[in-house]
């Protein structure tokens, strides 16, 4: 830089540069709404005699995370750094993170995913570019930096972020590893290791705030398909049932101890889609096999589910909700920030 003003600490990290427009407090804000993805649960009721009607619910399936939805007002267009205050730290402490930042309106919102239903809710410290940020004060001393074309950049009367701790983590592959499950009954809960990261030891596990926003996902479904054939009420009948269930999952995250960050998963969405066939032919197992793992039952009963307002209602985007068979996304080094909520309260 040419000219303004140039702060570093002993280990050469900068701490304040009038170049650079800084975040500082926004401000604490609790949810408006909390809410679940809508289950996808479609399929056919045949006679009980002529194959299983067992297990055509969500019976063995993990239960969902849920989603709490906050609203920030931010005085601009860039949206707020959101740091996480946990429900509570520690090896039992649900996995947490943010998995949507929308502008509506003049406010942001901010979905924030936790991967156990608790009666404790996460709270939000946010944190936006000075110029964004429109509160006032009376108190006339401090320091204040000016960037070349005049706009202030750093004050510390506004509460500047003060980071403490941070690093990249990586989130696991498959959020299930292992068998999916046996004949009719499914195994898709979350079994995969947590993966850890360390950062500058701090006092208080229970003090500290996170930014890590969510960016892996991982899908993983099982299907079971059977089928037989003989005589009910002096009829020959022939019958196939087909199921395909799945589990979506999404990466989040949690404070471990003083100075470990750790992440794992939760299930964001799930459903159980089936076909039962019962006819006097014995073609039915090839077109059921061919229904089920082709997709084409799978989109129709998504649509059904669309269509019924399920989706809406819940204040979550529908669309062709068809996700991907048995992999992961986005699973690479994922940045996070680690500061104190006693800095700001």
């Amino acid at each position: 830089m040419a000219h303004g003003l140039l702060v570093k600490n002993d280990d050469g990290e900068i701490l304040i540069d009038s170049d650079f427009s800084h975040y500082h407090f926004l401000g604490k804000y609790t949810h408006t709404s909390i809410t679940q993805v809508p289950d996808i649960n479609e399929g056919s009721v045949a006679n009980a005699a002529q194959g299983s009607n067992d297990y055509k619910g969500m019976q063995n399936m993990p239960a969902r995370g849920e989603i709490y939805k906050f609203s920030v007002p931010v005085n601009g267009a860039k949206p707020p750094m959101s740091f996480i205050k946990p429900t509570s730290t520690g090896s039992s402490a649900p996995f947490t993170g943010i998995i949507l930042t929308k502008q509506n309106g003049t406010n942001w919102e901010i979905w924030v995913f936790q991967s156990v239903v608790t009666s404790a809710s996460p709270v939000l410290y946010c944190f936006a570019p000075l110029s964004q940020i429109s509160n006032s004060t009376s108190t006339t001393h401090g320091l204040k930096t000016f960037d070349n074309s005049g706009t202030a950049t750093f004050d510390s009367r506004f509460k500047p972020l003060r980071v403490v701790g941070g690093g990249n983590i990586t989130s696991p592959t498959l959020a299930h590893t292992g068998s999916t499950g046996s004949s009719w009954t499914v195994s898709l809960g979350v079994n995969a290791s947590n993966v850890s990261a360390s950062f500058t030891n701090q006092s208080s596990a229970s003090d500290l705030i996170y930014y890590c926003p969510s960016i892996a996902s991982a899908c993983q479904q099982y299907t079971h398909i059977e089928a037989d054939q003989g005589w009910y009420s002096y009829t020959y009948y022939a019958w196939a049932r087909g199921d395909l269930w799945w589990c979506f999952y999404r990466s989040c995250f949690r404070i471990a101890s003083t100075s470990s960050f750790e992440a794992n998963y939760g299930v964001y969405a799930r459903g159980h889609v089936y076909e039962h066939k019962v006819d006097s032919t014995n073609l039915l197992f090839g077109i059921v096999l061919g229904a089920i793992t082709g997709g084409a039952y799978f989109a129709a009963a998504v649509a059904l589910a669309i269509n019924s307002g399920a989706f809406t209602s819940a204040g979550i985007d529908g669309g062709n909700y068809l996700p991907y068979e048995n992999s992961y996304r986005n699973n690479s080094a994922n940045a996070f920030i680690i500061s104190k909520a006693s800095y700001y309260d």
